[in-house]
C-alpha cells in the first residue's frame, strides 16, 4: 500500500470513528427524550422554582423524588433538576430568603 492508500485509509477511519461518535450521542438524546427523564427533569425544576416564587414567608414544601438530584443555587437564583443523564435548569425571582434541607430523596425548602 503506497502513501496515498495509507492517506484515504486514515480518513476513512477517522469519518467511521466521527460516524459512531454521532449516532451514539443521537441514540443517547432520543432515548433520554423517548424514556422521559428530559421531561421530567424539566418538571421537577420548574415545579420547584415556581413554588419558590410563589410562595409567602414563613411557608414550607417537601418534595419527594427517587432516582433525581436537586441543586438550588441561592446565589445564582436557579434550580438544577438532573434525573439519571438528564438535567435541567430554571431560574427563580424571589426576593425573599432562602433555607433549603437536601437529602437523599427529599428536599425541604423554606420560605423566610
Amino acid at each position: 500500500m503506497g502513501k496515498r492508500g495509507q492517506e484515504e485509509l486514515l480518513r476513512f477511519v477517522i469519518y467511521i470513528f466521527a460516524a459512531i461518535i454521532i449516532l451514539i450521542v443521537l441514540i443517547n438524546f432520543v432515548s433520554g427524550v423517548a424514556g422521559g427523564r428530559l421531561v421530567k427533569s424539566q418538571i421537577l425544576a420548574k415545579e420547584i422554582a415556581l413554588f419558590i416564587d410563589s410562595a409567602e414567608p414563613g411557608t414550607s414544601m417537601i418534595f419527594n423524588y427517587e432516582k433525581a438530584d436537586v441543586i438550588i443555587n441561592k446565589d445564582a437564583r436557579v434550580v438544577t433538576a438532573k434525573i439519571e443523564n438528564s438535567a435541567y435548569t430554571y431560574p427563580f425571582f424571589t426576593s425573599h430568603d432562602i433555607d433549603s434541607e437536601i437529602n437523599s430523596t427529599s428536599t425541604k425548602i423554606t420560605i423566610n
